[in-house]
Protein backbone atom coordinates (compact mmCIF):
# COMPACT_ATOMS: atom_id res chain seq x y z
CA UNK A 1 0.00 0.00 0.00
CA UNK A 2 1.37 3.40 -1.01
CA UNK A 3 1.89 5.96 1.79
CA UNK A 4 2.37 9.74 1.66
CA UNK A 5 4.32 12.05 3.91
CA UNK A 6 2.15 14.29 6.13
CA UNK A 7 3.23 17.36 4.15
CA UNK A 8 2.43 15.80 0.78
CA UNK A 9 -0.90 14.52 2.06
CA UNK A 10 -1.76 18.04 3.30
CA UNK A 11 -0.92 19.56 -0.08
CA UNK A 12 -2.92 16.94 -2.01
CA UNK A 13 -6.01 17.34 0.16
CA UNK A 14 -5.97 21.15 0.13
CA UNK A 15 -5.32 21.31 -3.63
CA UNK A 16 -8.35 19.08 -4.16
CA UNK A 17 -10.46 21.32 -1.94
CA UNK A 18 -9.38 24.44 -3.84
CA UNK A 19 -10.06 22.75 -7.18
CA UNK A 20 -13.45 21.53 -6.02
CA UNK A 21 -14.41 24.98 -4.78
CA UNK A 22 -13.09 26.88 -7.78
CA UNK A 23 -15.75 28.08 -10.23
CA UNK A 24 -16.15 26.21 -13.50
CA UNK A 25 -18.01 27.35 -16.61
CA UNK A 26 -21.21 25.52 -17.54
CA UNK A 27 -21.81 27.62 -20.65
CA UNK A 28 -20.84 30.98 -22.14
CA UNK A 29 -21.67 33.10 -25.17
CA UNK A 30 -21.05 36.61 -26.48
CA UNK A 31 -23.33 39.12 -28.18
CA UNK A 32 -24.48 42.75 -28.40
CA UNK A 33 -21.32 43.46 -30.37
CA UNK A 34 -20.62 46.94 -31.75
CA UNK A 35 -17.38 48.46 -33.08
CA UNK A 36 -16.52 49.59 -29.53
CA UNK A 37 -18.20 47.09 -27.17
CA UNK A 38 -19.56 43.61 -26.52
CA UNK A 39 -21.29 41.58 -23.82
CA UNK A 40 -20.45 38.12 -22.51
CA UNK A 41 -22.83 36.02 -20.39
CA UNK A 42 -21.48 33.04 -18.45
CA UNK A 43 -22.98 30.47 -16.12
CA UNK A 44 -20.53 29.34 -13.45
CA UNK A 45 -20.81 26.49 -10.98
CA UNK A 46 -18.96 27.08 -7.74
CA UNK A 47 -18.11 30.00 -5.51
CA UNK A 48 -16.82 33.41 -6.47
CA UNK A 49 -17.08 35.86 -9.34
CA UNK A 50 -14.08 35.26 -11.59
CA UNK A 51 -12.89 38.14 -13.78
CA UNK A 52 -12.84 37.99 -17.57
CA UNK A 53 -9.50 38.20 -19.36
CA UNK A 54 -9.71 39.87 -22.79
CA UNK A 55 -6.90 39.47 -25.33
CA UNK A 56 -6.14 40.49 -28.89
CA UNK A 57 -3.00 40.72 -30.96
CA UNK A 58 -1.03 43.90 -30.47
CA UNK A 59 -2.58 44.83 -27.13
CA UNK A 60 -1.81 43.99 -23.54
CA UNK A 61 -4.41 41.68 -21.95
CA UNK A 62 -7.17 43.44 -20.02
CA UNK A 63 -9.23 42.24 -17.09
CA UNK A 64 -12.95 42.98 -16.68
CA UNK A 65 -14.87 42.40 -13.48
CA UNK A 66 -18.43 41.08 -13.38
CA UNK A 67 -21.00 43.77 -14.19
CA UNK A 68 -24.04 41.78 -13.01
CA UNK A 69 -24.22 38.58 -10.94
CA UNK A 70 -27.52 36.73 -10.71
CA UNK A 71 -27.91 33.61 -8.55
CA UNK A 72 -29.12 30.54 -10.43
CA UNK A 73 -29.66 27.21 -8.68
CA UNK A 74 -27.75 26.47 -5.46
CA UNK A 75 -24.02 26.79 -6.04
CA UNK A 76 -24.34 28.47 -9.44
CA UNK A 77 -24.71 31.95 -10.89
CA UNK A 78 -25.13 33.75 -14.21
CA UNK A 79 -22.50 36.46 -14.74
CA UNK A 80 -22.63 39.32 -17.24
CA UNK A 81 -19.55 41.20 -18.43
CA UNK A 82 -19.55 44.51 -20.31
CA UNK A 83 -16.47 44.84 -22.53
CA UNK A 84 -15.43 48.34 -23.63
CA UNK A 85 -13.67 50.09 -25.17
CA UNK A 86 -12.81 47.83 -28.10
CA UNK A 87 -11.11 48.44 -31.45
CA UNK A 88 -13.38 48.14 -34.51
CA UNK A 89 -13.09 45.08 -36.75
CA UNK A 90 -10.78 43.24 -34.34
CA UNK A 91 -10.68 39.60 -33.27
CA UNK A 92 -10.84 39.11 -29.49
CA UNK A 93 -10.37 36.14 -27.17
CA UNK A 94 -12.01 36.08 -23.75
CA UNK A 95 -11.36 33.69 -20.87
CA UNK A 96 -13.41 33.08 -17.73
CA UNK A 97 -12.37 30.47 -15.16
CA UNK A 98 -10.22 28.67 -17.72
CA UNK A 99 -12.85 28.56 -20.50
CA UNK A 100 -12.27 30.58 -23.66
CA UNK A 101 -14.45 32.10 -26.36
CA UNK A 102 -13.98 34.38 -29.35
CA UNK A 103 -15.74 37.18 -31.19
CA UNK A 104 -14.90 39.94 -33.65
CA UNK A 105 -15.92 43.54 -33.09
CA UNK A 106 -17.96 45.13 -35.87
CA UNK A 107 -16.44 47.21 -38.64
CA UNK A 108 -17.22 50.89 -39.20
CA UNK A 109 -18.25 52.18 -42.62
CA UNK A 110 -18.08 50.14 -45.84
CA UNK A 111 -17.16 46.54 -45.02
CA UNK A 112 -17.62 43.02 -46.35
CA UNK A 113 -18.60 40.26 -43.94
CA UNK A 114 -20.45 36.95 -43.58
CA UNK A 115 -23.16 36.01 -41.11
CA UNK A 116 -24.70 32.57 -40.59
CA UNK A 117 -28.35 31.99 -39.75
CA UNK A 118 -30.49 29.12 -38.62
CA UNK A 119 -33.25 28.04 -36.26
CA UNK A 120 -35.12 25.09 -34.80
CA UNK A 121 -32.91 22.73 -32.81
CA UNK A 122 -34.11 20.00 -30.48
CA UNK A 123 -33.28 20.81 -26.86
CA UNK A 124 -29.61 20.04 -26.24
CA UNK A 125 -29.02 19.07 -29.86
CA UNK A 126 -25.61 17.57 -30.70
CA UNK A 127 -26.17 17.74 -34.46
CA UNK A 128 -23.00 18.19 -36.58
CA UNK A 129 -24.57 21.22 -38.29
CA UNK A 130 -23.24 23.45 -35.50
CA UNK A 131 -19.68 22.44 -36.25
CA UNK A 132 -20.19 23.03 -39.95
CA UNK A 133 -21.42 26.56 -39.26
CA UNK A 134 -18.46 27.24 -36.98
CA UNK A 135 -16.00 26.20 -39.69
CA UNK A 136 -17.27 29.05 -41.88
CA UNK A 137 -16.07 31.48 -39.17
CA UNK A 138 -18.98 33.93 -39.55
CA UNK A 139 -18.83 37.36 -37.98
CA UNK A 140 -22.18 36.57 -36.35
CA UNK A 141 -24.53 33.63 -35.89
CA UNK A 142 -28.10 34.86 -36.20
CA UNK A 143 -30.35 32.42 -34.32
CA UNK A 144 -33.90 33.09 -35.47
CA UNK A 145 -35.77 31.00 -32.91
CA UNK A 146 -36.53 27.69 -31.25
CA UNK A 147 -33.27 27.44 -29.34
CA UNK A 148 -35.04 24.66 -27.46
CA UNK A 149 -38.34 22.77 -27.71
CA UNK A 150 -39.50 22.79 -24.10
CA UNK A 151 -42.87 24.45 -24.91
CA UNK A 152 -42.92 25.94 -21.42
CA UNK A 153 -46.37 26.85 -20.14
CA UNK A 154 -45.28 27.53 -16.54
CA UNK A 155 -44.54 31.11 -15.48
CA UNK A 156 -41.22 30.16 -13.87
CA UNK A 157 -37.85 31.73 -14.63
CA UNK A 158 -36.17 28.65 -13.12
CA UNK A 159 -37.79 26.41 -15.75
CA UNK A 160 -36.50 28.67 -18.52
CA UNK A 161 -33.04 28.73 -16.94
CA UNK A 162 -32.88 24.95 -17.12
CA UNK A 163 -34.01 24.98 -20.75
CA UNK A 164 -31.32 27.50 -21.71
CA UNK A 165 -28.77 25.42 -19.85
CA UNK A 166 -29.64 22.25 -21.75
CA UNK A 167 -29.24 24.05 -25.07
CA UNK A 168 -26.13 26.07 -24.29
CA UNK A 169 -24.45 23.20 -22.47
CA UNK A 170 -24.44 20.82 -25.43
CA UNK A 171 -20.95 20.09 -26.78
CA UNK A 172 -21.89 20.75 -30.42
CA UNK A 173 -23.60 24.07 -29.71
CA UNK A 174 -20.81 25.12 -27.35
CA UNK A 175 -18.38 24.75 -30.25
CA UNK A 176 -20.37 27.30 -32.26
CA UNK A 177 -21.45 29.67 -29.49
CA UNK A 178 -17.90 30.07 -28.19
CA UNK A 179 -16.45 30.65 -31.65
CA UNK A 180 -18.49 33.70 -32.68
CA UNK A 181 -20.95 36.25 -31.36
CA UNK A 182 -24.64 35.32 -31.37
CA UNK A 183 -27.80 37.35 -31.88
CA UNK A 184 -30.73 35.27 -30.67
CA UNK A 185 -34.43 35.87 -31.27
CA UNK A 186 -37.06 33.49 -29.94
CA UNK A 187 -39.94 31.79 -31.74
CA UNK A 188 -42.85 29.82 -30.29
CA UNK A 189 -41.29 26.68 -28.74
CA UNK A 190 -38.65 28.61 -26.79
CA UNK A 191 -40.93 31.54 -25.91
CA UNK A 192 -43.85 29.47 -24.65
CA UNK A 193 -46.07 26.62 -25.84
CA UNK A 194 -46.44 25.66 -29.50
CA UNK A 195 -47.90 28.50 -31.60
CA UNK A 196 -47.66 30.81 -28.59
CA UNK A 197 -48.70 34.47 -28.53
CA UNK A 198 -49.10 37.31 -26.01
CA UNK A 199 -51.53 35.20 -23.95
CA UNK A 200 -48.85 32.59 -23.19
CA UNK A 201 -48.99 31.70 -19.47
CA UNK A 202 -45.17 31.85 -19.35
CA UNK A 203 -44.85 35.23 -21.08
CA UNK A 204 -43.37 37.22 -18.19
CA UNK A 205 -40.97 34.49 -17.11
CA UNK A 206 -39.80 34.06 -20.70
CA UNK A 207 -39.08 37.77 -21.04
CA UNK A 208 -37.25 37.87 -17.70
CA UNK A 209 -35.15 34.80 -18.52
CA UNK A 210 -34.11 36.26 -21.88
CA UNK A 211 -32.86 39.43 -20.20
CA UNK A 212 -30.87 37.36 -17.72
CA UNK A 213 -29.42 34.65 -19.95
CA UNK A 214 -28.84 36.35 -23.31
CA UNK A 215 -26.06 38.86 -24.12
CA UNK A 216 -28.47 41.18 -25.90
CA UNK A 217 -28.57 44.63 -27.46
CA UNK A 218 -30.62 47.36 -25.78
CA UNK A 219 -34.31 46.84 -26.38
CA UNK A 220 -36.38 49.47 -28.13
CA UNK A 221 -39.27 48.99 -25.70
CA UNK A 222 -39.62 49.07 -21.94
CA UNK A 223 -42.74 46.88 -22.09
CA UNK A 224 -40.82 43.60 -22.04
CA UNK A 225 -40.82 42.79 -25.76
CA UNK A 226 -37.36 41.98 -27.13
CA UNK A 227 -37.31 43.81 -30.48
CA UNK A 228 -34.07 45.66 -31.16
CA UNK A 229 -31.69 46.88 -33.87
CA UNK A 230 -27.96 46.86 -34.56
CA UNK A 231 -25.55 47.81 -37.32
CA UNK A 232 -22.67 46.06 -39.07
CA UNK A 233 -20.73 48.34 -41.41
CA UNK A 234 -23.37 50.09 -43.50
CA UNK A 235 -26.04 47.41 -42.92
CA UNK A 236 -28.87 47.94 -40.42
CA UNK A 237 -30.50 44.85 -38.83
CA UNK A 238 -34.03 45.17 -37.42
CA UNK A 239 -34.98 42.21 -35.19
CA UNK A 240 -38.69 41.93 -34.42
CA UNK A 241 -40.42 40.01 -31.64
CA UNK A 242 -43.10 38.03 -33.48
CA UNK A 243 -44.41 36.22 -30.39
CA UNK A 244 -44.83 38.19 -27.20
CA UNK A 245 -47.01 40.98 -28.67
CA UNK A 246 -49.13 39.05 -31.20
CA UNK A 247 -52.87 38.66 -30.90
CA UNK A 248 -54.32 35.19 -30.24
CA UNK A 249 -56.58 33.46 -32.78
CA UNK A 250 -59.64 34.64 -30.84
CA UNK A 251 -59.07 38.18 -32.14
CA UNK A 252 -60.97 38.31 -35.45
CA UNK A 253 -59.38 39.26 -38.76
CA UNK A 254 -59.38 42.96 -39.49
CA UNK A 255 -57.23 46.10 -39.41
CA UNK A 256 -56.84 45.91 -35.60
CA UNK A 257 -55.54 42.34 -35.50
CA UNK A 258 -51.78 42.48 -35.02
CA UNK A 259 -48.77 40.20 -34.98
CA UNK A 260 -46.31 42.90 -33.91
CA UNK A 261 -48.41 45.08 -31.60
CA UNK A 262 -48.97 48.79 -32.19
CA UNK A 263 -45.83 49.99 -30.40
CA UNK A 264 -43.47 47.59 -32.17
CA UNK A 265 -45.06 48.26 -35.56
CA UNK A 266 -44.59 52.02 -35.13
CA UNK A 267 -40.95 51.41 -34.17
CA UNK A 268 -40.40 49.23 -37.24
CA UNK A 269 -41.80 51.93 -39.52
CA UNK A 270 -39.57 54.58 -37.95
CA UNK A 271 -36.52 52.38 -38.34
CA UNK A 272 -37.34 51.62 -41.98
CA UNK A 273 -37.66 55.31 -42.81
CA UNK A 274 -34.41 56.18 -41.03
CA UNK A 275 -32.56 53.33 -42.74
CA UNK A 276 -33.91 54.35 -46.16
CA UNK A 277 -31.92 57.59 -46.06
CA UNK A 278 -28.95 56.49 -43.96
CA UNK A 279 -27.94 52.86 -44.55
CA UNK A 280 -26.80 50.96 -47.60
CA UNK A 281 -28.98 47.95 -46.76
CA UNK A 282 -31.62 47.09 -44.17
CA UNK A 283 -32.20 43.50 -43.04
CA UNK A 284 -35.48 42.69 -41.31
CA UNK A 285 -35.09 39.62 -39.10
CA UNK A 286 -38.70 38.41 -39.12
CA UNK A 287 -38.73 34.89 -37.71
CA UNK A 288 -42.01 33.58 -39.17
CA UNK A 289 -42.96 33.03 -42.85
CA UNK A 290 -44.06 36.17 -44.72
CA UNK A 291 -45.05 34.74 -48.10
CA UNK A 292 -48.23 32.71 -48.47
CA UNK A 293 -51.82 32.84 -49.65
CA UNK A 294 -54.59 34.27 -47.48
CA UNK A 295 -56.48 31.25 -46.15
CA UNK A 296 -59.03 33.32 -44.24
CA UNK A 297 -58.03 31.62 -40.98
CA UNK A 298 -56.79 33.40 -37.87
CA UNK A 299 -55.21 30.11 -36.75
CA UNK A 300 -52.33 30.46 -39.20
CA UNK A 301 -49.12 30.70 -37.18
CA UNK A 302 -47.46 33.07 -39.63
CA UNK A 303 -48.21 36.24 -41.61
CA UNK A 304 -51.01 34.49 -43.54
CA UNK A 305 -53.01 34.78 -40.31
CA UNK A 306 -52.36 38.57 -40.23
CA UNK A 307 -52.99 39.58 -43.82
CA UNK A 308 -54.37 43.08 -43.01
CA UNK A 309 -51.19 43.97 -41.13
CA UNK A 310 -49.05 42.42 -43.85
CA UNK A 311 -50.82 44.56 -46.44
CA UNK A 312 -50.38 47.65 -44.23
CA UNK A 313 -46.62 47.11 -43.91
CA UNK A 314 -46.29 46.30 -47.60
CA UNK A 315 -48.06 49.53 -48.53
CA UNK A 316 -45.80 51.48 -46.20
CA UNK A 317 -42.66 49.93 -47.74
CA UNK A 318 -43.91 50.46 -51.29
CA UNK A 319 -45.19 54.00 -50.85
CA UNK A 320 -42.08 55.20 -49.02
CA UNK A 321 -39.68 53.86 -51.61
CA UNK A 322 -37.83 51.46 -49.31
CA UNK A 323 -36.04 49.50 -52.01
CA UNK A 324 -32.98 48.22 -50.16
CA UNK A 325 -34.78 45.86 -47.77
CA UNK A 326 -34.46 42.09 -47.43
CA UNK A 327 -35.89 39.62 -44.91
CA UNK A 328 -34.32 36.71 -43.00
CA UNK A 329 -36.63 34.13 -41.43
CA UNK A 330 -36.73 30.79 -39.63
CA UNK A 331 -39.62 28.82 -38.06
CA UNK A 332 -40.42 26.76 -41.18
CA UNK A 333 -38.13 23.71 -41.29
CA UNK A 334 -36.74 24.50 -44.71
CA UNK A 335 -34.21 26.43 -46.70
CA UNK A 336 -36.13 28.65 -49.12
CA UNK A 337 -35.48 31.79 -51.14
CA UNK A 338 -37.82 34.14 -52.96
CA UNK A 339 -36.39 37.01 -55.03
CA UNK A 340 -39.56 39.09 -54.53
CA UNK A 341 -41.53 37.49 -57.33
CA UNK A 342 -44.12 36.10 -54.90
CA UNK A 343 -43.97 39.00 -52.45
CA UNK A 344 -46.58 41.34 -53.94
CA UNK A 345 -48.75 42.47 -51.04
CA UNK A 346 -48.59 46.23 -51.62
CA UNK A 347 -51.28 48.24 -53.44
CA UNK A 348 -49.20 48.41 -56.61
CA UNK A 349 -48.81 44.63 -56.82
CA UNK A 350 -45.09 44.94 -57.53
CA UNK A 351 -42.35 42.66 -56.15
CA UNK A 352 -41.24 44.14 -52.84
CA UNK A 353 -38.16 42.50 -51.28
CA UNK A 354 -36.34 39.14 -51.29
CA UNK A 355 -36.87 36.62 -48.49
CA UNK A 356 -34.47 33.96 -47.16
CA UNK A 357 -35.53 31.13 -44.83
CA UNK A 358 -32.90 28.99 -43.08
CA UNK A 359 -33.94 25.98 -40.97
CA UNK A 360 -34.08 23.42 -39.50
CA UNK A 361 -30.87 22.95 -37.56
CA UNK A 362 -31.94 19.47 -36.54
CA UNK A 363 -35.75 19.11 -36.64
CA UNK A 364 -37.55 17.13 -39.32
CA UNK A 365 -38.28 18.99 -42.54
CA UNK A 366 -41.43 20.91 -43.42
CA UNK A 367 -42.43 23.57 -45.94
CA UNK A 368 -44.63 26.54 -45.03
CA UNK A 369 -45.98 29.32 -47.17
CA UNK A 370 -44.74 30.06 -50.64
CA UNK A 371 -44.39 29.58 -53.47
CA UNK A 372 -40.70 30.57 -53.44
CA UNK A 373 -39.01 31.62 -56.69
CA UNK A 374 -35.85 29.61 -55.99
CA UNK A 375 -37.55 26.66 -54.33
CA UNK A 376 -38.04 25.32 -50.81
CA UNK A 377 -36.00 22.45 -49.38
CA UNK A 378 -37.36 20.83 -46.25
CA UNK A 379 -35.06 18.91 -44.01
CA UNK A 380 -32.92 18.76 -40.89
CA UNK A 381 -29.30 19.82 -40.58
CA UNK A 382 -29.67 23.01 -42.63
CA UNK A 383 -28.49 26.61 -42.28
CA UNK A 384 -27.88 29.75 -44.30
CA UNK A 385 -24.97 32.04 -45.09
CA UNK A 386 -25.36 35.70 -45.98
CA UNK A 387 -22.33 37.38 -47.52
CA UNK A 388 -22.35 41.18 -47.74
CA UNK A 389 -19.89 42.73 -50.19
CA UNK A 390 -19.49 46.46 -49.63
CA UNK A 391 -16.32 48.07 -50.95
CA UNK A 392 -17.58 51.63 -50.51
CA UNK A 393 -18.79 52.01 -54.07
CA UNK A 394 -22.21 53.08 -55.33
CA UNK A 395 -23.83 49.68 -54.74
CA UNK A 396 -23.84 46.87 -52.20
CA UNK A 397 -24.00 43.18 -53.09
CA UNK A 398 -25.63 40.38 -51.10
CA UNK A 399 -25.08 36.64 -51.64
CA UNK A 400 -27.34 34.06 -50.01
CA UNK A 401 -26.51 30.36 -49.75
CA UNK A 402 -28.71 27.65 -48.21
CA UNK A 403 -26.62 24.67 -47.10
CA UNK A 404 -26.73 21.25 -45.45
CA UNK A 405 -24.70 20.06 -42.46
CA UNK A 406 -22.39 18.36 -44.99
CA UNK A 407 -21.81 21.85 -46.43
CA UNK A 408 -23.58 21.02 -49.67
CA UNK A 409 -25.24 24.05 -51.24
CA UNK A 410 -28.98 23.60 -51.82
CA UNK A 411 -29.83 27.01 -53.26
CA UNK A 412 -28.07 30.28 -54.07
CA UNK A 413 -29.25 33.78 -54.88
CA UNK A 414 -27.52 37.16 -55.11
CA UNK A 415 -28.65 40.73 -55.65
CA UNK A 416 -27.26 44.26 -55.65
CA UNK A 417 -28.75 47.49 -54.39
CA UNK A 418 -27.66 51.07 -55.07
CA UNK A 419 -26.46 52.92 -52.03
CA UNK A 420 -29.02 55.68 -51.58
CA UNK A 421 -27.95 57.19 -48.26
CA UNK A 422 -24.53 58.32 -47.10
CA UNK A 423 -24.13 55.22 -44.93
CA UNK A 424 -22.76 55.02 -41.43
Amino acid sequence: MRTFSPLLLFLLVNTAVVAAGAPTVAWMWSGAVTPQSARVTVKIVGEGTPPLLLETDGEAPRTFEVAVRRPAEVGAAVLAYELAPLRPDTRYRYTVAGSTGRFRSHPVGPASFTIALGSCAQTGSEHPVFGTIARHEPLLFLHTGDLHYEDIAENSVDVFRRAYGRALGSAAQTLLFRSTAVNYNWDDHDFGPNNSDRTSPSREASRAAYREMVPHYPFASESGAIYHAFTIGRVRFLVTDTRSERDPPQVPAGPERTLLGREQKAWLKRELLAARDRDALVVWVNSVPWIGADTGSENEDRWTGFTHERAELSAFIEQNGIHHLCVLSGDAHMVAIDDGTNNRYGPGGRPLFPVFHAAALDRKGSVKGGPYSHGAFGGPGQFGLMRVIDTGGPEIRVEWSGRTHEDVELVRYSFTRPVRGMGR
